[in-house]
């Protein structure tokens, strides 16, 4: 099957020049939902004392480009590591709060029963600002989770949708989880933060300075190019696989359009073989 799925990189001095540049080169217009009330963001906040977590002024980049479209809402979960609160204040979100900006803590706020597709979830409990009209703008960072699910990046993001403390319950099925969780809450837009990336295993607490970003409107794609840069196959990564067997997106990398300078392109994967 031809596919048209697209990336684009940008590699700059700072996260809003390095996610304009990559923005810039897509093709593929990013058309907010119809009657569109907010801007929901969702960052990735591991553990605010490792590696891995994404740059606040990346988010800061995203406001200014998406913001006016609506009241912008950061959202994330508690987590048997950090509660919420004390991790978007440890990372710097706090700064970011003002009349049109709010943090949410997904783990406390009203919910709503969803029906989801059913590899996982038949129907349960989800944050009621999910489903408000929102236009879904996931900012995740890259890094290899082989005790988990091989990679993390946009889509094992959305896993820190879900609501309760204890996630990990979750594990043996994270792939089937992952997938009602793709179906469901679909990006609008997905940035991989690559301001720093996590080198190795994230608990010894290394990192390298990339300076870049990868965003495009089909997540699958996007992770699929970010498991290439990690010297993965993405169609052994089985929840890749498993979205682009289901026809959610593209994983086969000789099938995505990179948009971005071959000096880019070039420079970046360099970066990620140092």
């Amino acid at each position: 099957m031809e596919s048209k799925s697209e990336v684009a990189i940008g590699l700059k001095r700072s996260p809003g020049e390095a996610l304009s540049s990559a923005l810039s080169k897509l093709n593929e217009p990013i058309v907010p939902p119809k009657n569109t009330t907010r801007v929901v963001i969702k960052p990735s906040i591991y553990d605010p004392n490792l590696p891995g977590n994404t740059d606040v002024n990346m988010v800061r980049a995203v406001i200014r480009m998406f913001g006016s479209l609506g009241p912008v809402s950061i959202v994330e979960s508690d987590t048997p590591l950090r509660n919420t609160g004390d991790a978007f204040l440890q990372c710097g979100y706090t700064d970011l709060e003002n009349e049109q900006v709010e943090l949410v803590n997904l783990s406390d706020v009203d919910m709503t029963s969803v029906m989801f597709s059913g590899h996982y979830f038949e129907d349960r409990k989800m944050p009621r600002i999910l489903h408000e009209d929102a236009f879904f703008i996931n900012v995740a960072t890259l890094k290899a989770e082989p005790k988990i699910c091989t990679i993390g990046a946009g889509i094992k993001n959305l896993f820190g949708l879900l609501p309760e403390l204890d996630k990990s319950i979750y594990h043996t099925s994270i792939d089937s989880v992952l997938m009602d969780l793709l179906t469901a809450y679909r990006p609008n837009l997905t940035v991989i933060d690559l301001t720093d990336v996590v080198i190795g295993n994230r608990d010894d607490g290394q990192s390298k300075h990339v300076g870049g970003v990868v965003v495009g409107i089909d997540p699958v794609a996007v992770d699929a190019f970010c498991s290439n840069l990690l010297g993965i196959d993405p169609m052994k990564v089985e929840h890749l696989r498993a979205a682009h067997t289901l026809g959610m997106g593209e994983a086969i990398p000789d099938r995505i359009t990179v948009r971005g300078t071959d000096h880019q392109i070039e420079e970046l994967n360099q970066l990620f073989q140092k």
